[in-house]
């Protein structure tokens, strides 16, 4: 099983970016399973906000929303 650790943007109910927030997501694409590359750091700045989230590519393809994303605990 392939973890990586991610910084995304962190969001409320409506929404609206509330700051940042780091999870562990098992790296494959949700839609077919294949690995994705590897996740590169991004300046982001929204509402505010102003700091730096993961962004990747998979090689399959698809896209990966962070939504989609598997969290697992650890």
């Amino acid at each position: 099983m392939n973890l990586k650790k991610i910084t995304i943007p962190d969001r409320d109910s409506n929404g609206c970016m509330v700051g940042f927030k780091e999870l562990n997501v098992l790296w494959e694409c949700p839609t077919c399973g294949c690995e994705m590359c590897e996740p590169q750091l991004t300046q982001h700045a929204e509402d505010g906000f102003y700091g730096s989230i993961h962004t990747w590519e998979s090689k399959c393809g698809h896209v990966a929303k962070y939504a989609d994303l598997k969290e697992i605990s650890g």
